[in-house]
């Protein structure tokens, strides 16, 4: 199922998943991160779970000649002990539960420190208009043994109580398989509505900083910037004479 360039010993690393859901918010954001912090690429997943899909560099610092971008890719900063799975499809559904026990077990038997679940929401689910569009679900493990814990007490997000996460994905499901295994992990989402999410992917990479105790960012960057490849995202302006 994983594929490395070379053997990395993940003890004590984070772990970010995206879960396909609305918006894709999470893939967005994890394309922020990626290419902020020029991650390296470093593995990729194959599941008959995965539907294949090919196309061109998504990063240009990952780009070459024979570079090519395809279902599930790993990227890796060794100096921040992180590593980021982007998923670019959904998961085939018979499959999926298999591919999430796999992924768990992994995320286990290479003692990840904890994951993060990326994912997000449909907005016409969020009843409770006093609060921000941010939410998380941690397990007993992250609360008590994860560092970042602390920041989970933030008035920029709130804990959820709404049970199930429309839209969400698999990131329920993968936080039950982790939660099983004894793996500190938290679902973090965002509330938001189908159209052009590149913003709010900018938004839920500044908040996965911030739960994540403002590590992510160096400290002469100010901000996640996105790569070139979300210049083809949604095609040109309208025209101005359509108006």
């Amino acid at each position: 199922m994983f594929s490395f360039k070379r053997e990395i010993d993940f003890t004590g690393y984070s772990f970010i998943v995206p879960s396909v859901s609305v918006g894709n918010v999470p893939q967005l954001a994890a394309d922020a991160v990626i290419e902020t912090l020029q991650l390296e690429p470093i593995g990729l997943l194959w599941s008959p779970a995965l539907v294949p899909i090919v196309g061109a560099p998504a990063f240009e610092h990952t780009g070459g000649s024979d570079a090519i971008t395809t279902t599930a890719e790993l990227y890796v900063s060794q100096e921040k002990k992180l590593l980021v799975l982007q998923l670019r499809a959904p998961l085939v559904g018979p499959l999926r539960q298999t591919f999430l026990d796999e992924l768990s077990d992994f995320v286990r038997d290479r003692k990840f420190s904890h994951a993060i679940l990326l994912s997000s929401c449909f907005s016409h689910e969020k009843f409770d208009i006093r609060t921000g569009p941010f939410r998380y679900v941690a397990n007993e493990q992250y609360e008590a043994q994860s560092p970042d814990a602390a920041h989970l007490k933030d008035d920029r997000w709130t804990k959820h109580s709404g049970g199930v996460i429309h839209g969400g994905g698999f990131a329920s499901k993968l936080l039950d398989g982790l939660t099983a295994r004894q793996v500190p992990a938290v679902v973090f989402f965002m509330y938001v509505s189908e159209g052009d999410n590149t913003a709010e992917g900018l938004m839920l990479a500044r908040m996965l900083n911030a739960i994540s105790g403002e590590r992510l960012l160096a400290s002469e960057r100010t901000d996640f910037r996105w790569p070139s490849s979300w210049k083809h995202l949604f095609g040109t302006a309208h025209p101005r004479t359509l108006y």
